[in-house]
C-alpha cells in the first residue's frame, strides 16, 4: 500500500510558523482512493481528487473533519463511528456507521475501527484508530489518541504489523504537558514500540511514521530529523511511503 501524508500538523497549525514552515491539519491517502479525515487545508494536496472513492474519519474535531471539504471532495462513500455519522450531511454523501471491531470492505482495503484514547466535545462519542489491511500487509494508524489502549490490544490480537502511523503532537523534552492525557510524545511511542516489539505485534525494524505534529512542541522539520533515531520517519506535508 502506497501512503501519501497530504497534512502532518495539529490543530494550532494556521500558517506559517516564525521560521516559515508550514503543516496542514493531518490527512492521509492511501494509494490515491482511500483518504483518513479530511480538512481544507490538504484539498489542494490530493493528486486525483475524482480517485478518492472514501474517506474515513477518526472522530469530528475540526482539525479532521471539515462538511465543506467533505462536500467540494464528494466521494462515494463517508465512514464515521456510529455514535456520530449520522450528524455528517451531504447531497450525494452515503455514509457508513462504523461498530468498533467490525471490518469493513473498502476500495480494496480492509478497515477494522479501533477504540482510541482521545475525546470530543460530544460526551457520546467514540473516538478512532484504524487497523488497515491490504494484499497480507498490515498498518496501525493511530492518530488521535495517548497510547494504545486496552480494546485496541485484543483487536489487533496476535496479528503483526508491517508499520505504524502514531500521533506524535508533542516532541521531546515537553515533560509536564497536559496534553499527554489524549496524544503522545515522543517518549510514549518509544515506551509502546519495546512492548509491541517484545510481543511480536510489530515487525522489527518496521518504520514508524510520526506526524500530527504541534506547531508550539517541536523544532523545524530538519532539526526533528536530525535528533529521531530509527525506526521513527517524521513526517512532512507531502510525503509518501510505500508499507
Amino acid at each position: 500500500m502506497k501512503l501519501k501524508f497530504l497534512g502532518t500538523g495539529a490543530a494550532d497549525w494556521n500558517g506559517p510558523d516564525e521560521r516559515g514552515e508550514y503543516r496542514r491539519l493531518t490527512s492521509t491517502l492511501l494509494d490515491g482512493c482511500l483518504l483518513i479525515d479530511v480538512t481544507k487545508t490538504v484539498l489542494d494536496m490530493i493528486p486525483n481528487p475524482a480517485a478518492v472513492t472514501d474517506v474515513f474519519f477518526t472522530h469530528s474535531h475540526g482539525d479532521h473533519f471539515d462538511i465543506d471539504a467533505l462536500r467540494a471532495l464528494a466521494p462515494c462513500r463517508v465512514y464515521a463511528h456510529e455514535s456520530w455519522a449520522g450528524e455528517i450531511e451531504g447531497e450525494g454523501l452515503t455514509v457508513v456507521p462504523l461498530s468498533v471491531g467490525k471490518p469493513v470492505e473498502a476500495a480494496c482495503f480492509t478497515m477494522i475501527p479501533m477504540p482510541s484514547n482521545h475525546s470530543t466535545a460530544r460526551e457520546y462519542e467514540t473516538t478512532l484508530h484504524y487497523l488497515v489491511e491490504k494484499d497480507g500487509k498490515r498498518l496501525l494508524y493511530a492518530t488521535d489518541g495517548a497510547w494504545l489502549i486496552n480494546g485496541e490490544h485484543h483487536i489487533i490480537g496476535k496479528k503483526v504489523l508491517d508499520s505504524a502511523v502514531f500521533d506524535a503532537t508533542i516532541g521531546d523534552g515537553c515533560e509536564g504537558d497536559y496534553r499527554i492525557f489524549e496524544h503522545n510524545s515522543i517518549d510514549m511511542i518509544r515506551l509502546m514500540l519495546k512492548t509491541l516489539y517484545r510481543m511480536g505485534r510489530l515487525r522489527e525494524g518496521a518504520p514508524v511514521y510520526l506526524t500530527h505534529l504541534a506547531r508550539t512542541l517541536h523544532p523545524d522539520q530538519a532539526t526533528l530529523e536530525r535528533r529521531t533515531e530509527k525506526p521513527f520517519i517524521v513526517c512532512h506535508d507531502g510525503m509518501e511511503a510505500v508499507i
